[in-house]
């Protein structure tokens, strides 16, 4: 079994990176894979709460963020500069959620197989 982190940096509706993100995390579980998932930059927009994506015309995939349970992936970190600059709290967001900042983020790196960023 690999330890995978896998790091999204994009807004949920830009190119479909956060879906694809996602997806990734998702099947990273699947398959027996010790998943983390770090959300940085405009990314942490995809957790908060009451989203309607189809008033942007947009897939709704925040159903499935609410799936990670389910796989067993119990460590989602957002970054604290990203909630800040956002004007974000942990309420505001969907999922519980870690609070990552800059010396957590190089310890997940450090004790994960492998990294992917989207």
């Amino acid at each position: 079994m690999n330890n995978i982190l896998v790091i999204s940096k994009h807004g949920p509706y830009h190119q479909q990176s956060l879906r694809e993100s996602l997806d990734m995390v998702l099947i990273f579980a699947a398959i027996d894979q010790q998943v983390i998932w770090l959300l940085e930059g405009a990314a942490v927009l995809s957790l908060v709460k009451n989203q309607r994506p189809s008033a942007q015309q947009q897939k709704d995939f925040t159903k499935a963020i609410g799936m990670l349970e389910i796989y067993d992936i119990e460590s989602v970190y957002v970054c604290a500069d990203a909630l800040n600059e956002h004007g974000l709290s942990t309420d505001d967001l969907a999922i519980e959620v870690q609070i990552a900042y800059d010396n957590d983020k190089r310890a997940l790196i450090k004790q994960v197989d492998k990294v992917v960023t989207l």
